[in-house]
């Protein structure tokens, strides 16, 4: 005779209008939450196998006891994603009331959910109808099995929600894997314990995070995080990274000006690990394409003397990360230009010049000499800004003082004759007539020194 199955039936009072913007997806992704935490809490074995319109989801844990259908009733850390108690119950309720058909087997009972009628509670609700197993499956039955309805890509989708199941033909592609977390792409996503809990927009990377008091930081529905929470975790993530591709994604978007997530909430420069800093430093010359790079300063002299010295002046504009570029050990054009201002006070011995430089200097003055008038004092020097307190034109040649009846001349120029001449013979003029530039006495000047070495040239014929 055929043994009559009892079957109980627990009225829950959860009404099916319940987490009413769940669908299929969320539902599912809930049930492969809980699979994939019994899996690591337990070290058991399991699988997910579809056919044919049907999910098995089968682990070899310990399996559920019906308390563990009690709203809020869990039994995992508080620094678990499940930690509220709610997801498989959610998960049930929401594929009875899209009535995907749904079995649960577990320690010897079967479960299925189902929306009803209630008339204790005047309206429909869901409904966990219990039976026991038979003997023999009850007996040889291990863990916990949920078979469900669903489409394969429903199954992909809520699959996706979880790194275990990521891989490249999705386009995920793990960056570095370090202590505080990991990175990956595409960007925008924010994981905790392995699972997706919320997106960002104008991420550029992807966060993975497995700290304990990370907990908090998304909703129940895992759609939404909490950015002020989980800012200073990925700050940690990034002040560890060891990644010049993370370093180069993040300088590259800050010097073009593009809005991103981690442009926003900052690096402080004291957050970098040591072996860090010379990454950074490295990741910027390559974005900007030399190591003759500087970051800009405020005074636009300081920009173009820098600019002059052969710098490329690098303007970042963002306090934090300019302050972090420096501290990495990338210059100021401030730095630059003090130097060299430093330098621009100092004499240049005749001993000290190559041979090309004196023999170029030496044949200018015998030339002025010649056709126009004695040179007198010529002075050497690195640059002439402080001769002619010229701190916007550090490009300034040659400079006569009046007061020392001297000639200055700018060390640059002396590898090229042509140029020691002309600049030499220009300050000559100043010497002799105490014209300024562009005067018609200058003019006038130089127009006689013309003549003079017409007529010169003429007589040596």
């Amino acid at each position: 005779m055929k043994r009559k199955v009892e079957t109980k039936r627990i009225i829950t009072g959860i009404s099916p209008n319940y987490v009413k913007n769940w669908d299929v997806i969320k539902g599912i992704r809930e049930i492969i939450q809980n699979y994939l935490d019994t899996k690591n809490e337990f070290r058991c074995k399991g699988y997910i196998y579809y056919k044919d319109g049907t999910v098995m989801v089968k682990d070899f844990g310990p399996g559920l006891e019906l308390r563990h259908l009690a709203l809020g009733v869990s039994e995992k850390g508080l620094d678990s994603i499940g930690k509220y108690g709610e997801g498989l119950k959610l998960a049930l309720l929401v594929l009875a009331r899209e009535c995907r058909k749904v079995e649960i087997r577990s320690n010897g009972t079967i479960i299925h959910p189902t929306i009803e009628h209630s008339d204790l509670y005047g309206t429909e609700v869901m409904v966990l109808n219990i039976q026991p197993m038979q003997p023999y499956h009850a007996k040889t039955h291990q863990g916990t099995t949920i078979r469900f309805l669903c489409s394969k890509d429903e199954l992909e989708v809520a699959k996706s929600y979880f790194e275990n199941f990521l891989s490249k033909k999705s386009g995920f592609k793990w960056i570095e894997k370090g202590r505080k977390g990991k990175i990956s792409l595409p960007g925008g996503r924010i994981y905790i314990n392995g699972a997706r809990v919320g997106k960002i927009s104008n991420a550029l990377f992807s966060y993975h995070l497995y700290e304990k008091e990370t907990g908090d930081i998304g909703n129940r529905d895992r759609e939404v995080i909490d950015q002020e929470k989980v800012e200073p975790h990925i700050r940690k993530i990034l002040a560890e990274t060891s990644s010049l591709t993370v370093m180069r994604k993040v300088l590259k978007a800050l010097i073009n000006r593009e809005y991103s997530w981690e442009i926003k909430i900052g690096l402080p420069s004291w957050m970098i690990s040591k072996k860090s800093r010379s990454l950074w430093k490295r990741a910027f010359y390559e974005i900007v394409g030399t190591k003759d790079a500087v970051l800009s300063s405020w005074r636009i002299d300081d920009n173009t003397r820098a600019d002059y010295l052969g710098y490329k002046v690098v303007d970042i504009p963002n306090a934090g990360w300019y302050d972090l570029l420096n501290s990495v050990g990338i210059k100021r054009a401030a730095e630059i230009a003090t130097e060299d201002r430093k330098k621009s006070g100092k004499r240049i011995a005749i001993k000290d010049l190559t041979n090309e430089e004196k023999n170029n200097l030496k044949m200018a003055r015998k030339l002025v000499e010649r056709y126009y008038n004695p040179v007198g004092e010529v002075v050497i020097m690195e640059n002439l800004d402080r001769v002619v307190n010229a701190a916007r034109n550090s490009k300034v040649n040659g400079a006569y003082e009046s007061g020392a009846d001297r000639i200055y001349l700018r060390r640059g120029i002396l590898n090229d004759l042509h140029q020691t001449l002309h600049t030499l013979l220009h300050e000559a003029v100043h010497k002799y007539t105490g014209a300024d530039d562009c005067t018609a006495a200058f003019e006038r000047a130089l127009t006689e020194v013309s003549v003079n070495i017409i007529l010169g040239l003429e007589k040596l014929k």
